[in-house]
């Protein structure tokens, strides 16, 4: 019995470490097939032409190398999307969020990279950022990339005002480029995934201290 309770026990400390960092994102990690003018399962095109790509090809065309700069596999792993924009077009995915709960504050993160393109057809080489939208409104945007071999981690938050929402992406503005999405994730609460919230912490601590008395009482 005493072995059951604190099996119990590590079952509810393990969810306490893993219960925020369940995300709402379906297919957050963007994983399909190379395709252009497509996106992978979970996502639908709101607006132009998205990619999905890897680093052995651009625009979601299987063996056109034609970044700006040599492209790198993001923290996710797998394929990612490709956005871009310029004066008169710009492109954007999305997918409806179920299960928020209006009032509660969340957290958005991804993972962005301006890798660019530049082939004989044109060139995406500017400076850009990711934009956040909920519903269609601006939720704010991720940090300007030039071009680059890196990946950069990004977050927001905001605060949910229904129970099902559209998170979407695009560029920030229309300036000539073209950045990679990848590693999407929308986790409760306004601290990233891998920090556990303060109602967390009170769950790990009254966890420690009961298997502290119980062991004592066992000896």
């Amino acid at each position: 019995m005493k072995s059951i309770r604190l099996a119990t026990l590590s079952v509810l400390l393990l969810a306490a470490f893993t219960a925020r960092a369940e995300s709402l994102v379906v297919n957050g990690s963007l994983n399909g097939s190379i395709a252009n003018n497509d996106v992978p399962t979970g996502w639908t095109v709101l607006a132009g032409t998205p990619d999905t790509m890897d680093t052995t090809s651009n625009v979601g065309v299987s063996g056109w190398l034609s970044f700006g700069v040599a492209p790198t596999a993001s923290p996710d792993g797998g394929t990612w999307v490709g956005l871009g924009a310029k004066s008169d077009y710009i492109e954007s995915i999305g997918q409806t969020l179920s299960g928020l709960s209006v009032g509660q504050t969340y957290t958005v993160s991804w993972q962005a990279a301006n890798f660019g393109v530049n082939n004989s057809i044109d060139s995406y080489l500017g400076s850009n950022a990711i934009g956040v939208m909920l519903d269609g409104a601006s939720i704010g945007q991720g940090a300007t990339l030039g071009l680059s071999s890196n990946w950069a981690t990004q977050s927001l938050t905001f605060v949910a005002t229904s129970a099902s929402q559209l998170l979407s992406f695009s560029l920030a503005n229309t300036n000539k480029a073209y950045l990679g999405i990848d590693g999407i994730s929308v986790t409760a609460g306004g601290v990233t995934p891998a920090v556990p919230e303060p109602s967390s912490w009170l769950l790990m601590a009254m966890g420690v201290a009961a298997l502290g008395a119980m062991r004592r009482r066992q000896g």
